[in-house]
């Protein structure tokens, strides 16, 4: 078994999430991900055992700004080396530049869109920031939390 086959995906939606986790396990069929391999996170305790081969999906949206949950799930990402910690912006959002909850950890910050999500999380280099319409994203300099 390879290691992308081994790798888990880990799912924070902050508090008030304008998608339902139905909304994003749809998305994450369409992105063709094992959804026996989807955890979402009710508690900041649900990311321990996470690994550098891991991926942590961040919903993104206008409204919530800082989730501690979602910062707690982010932090543990980075500091267990995962290449991919994905802000994927929610229907509807009109936000503009990098989402706070993306802009520390994030390896890249995308549209709601299957095929953008499938991309980053089967290359550790697309690294794409963008806007929740699909534009780059300003500033778009920022240093994505680098693999071996």
């Amino acid at each position: 078994m390879s290691q992308k086959e081994k790798r888990r995906v880990f799912v924070a939606l902050p508090k008030s999430s304008p998608v339902s986790e139905i909304e994003m396990y749809k998305l994450l069929s369409e992105a063709k991900i094992d959804l026996s391999t989807v955890t979402f996170l009710d508690e900041i305790d649900d990311t321990l055992g996470m690994g550098g081969n891991d991926t942590l999906i961040v919903l993104l949206a206008d409204n919530e700004v800082h989730d501690p949950k979602v910062e707690a799930a982010a932090l543990t990402a980075a500091r267990a080396g995962s290449c991919n910690i994905i802000g994927v912006w929610a229907p509807g959002q009109t936000g503009k530049g990098i989402h706070p909850s993306a802009l520390k950890f994030a390896t890249a910050q995308i549209e709601w869109n299957a095929d953008k999500l499938k991309a980053e999380i089967v290359s550790d280099c697309t690294h794409a920031f963008e806007t929740p319409d699909g534009e780059t994203a300003e500033p778009s300099e920022i240093e994505p939390n680098e693999c071996d």
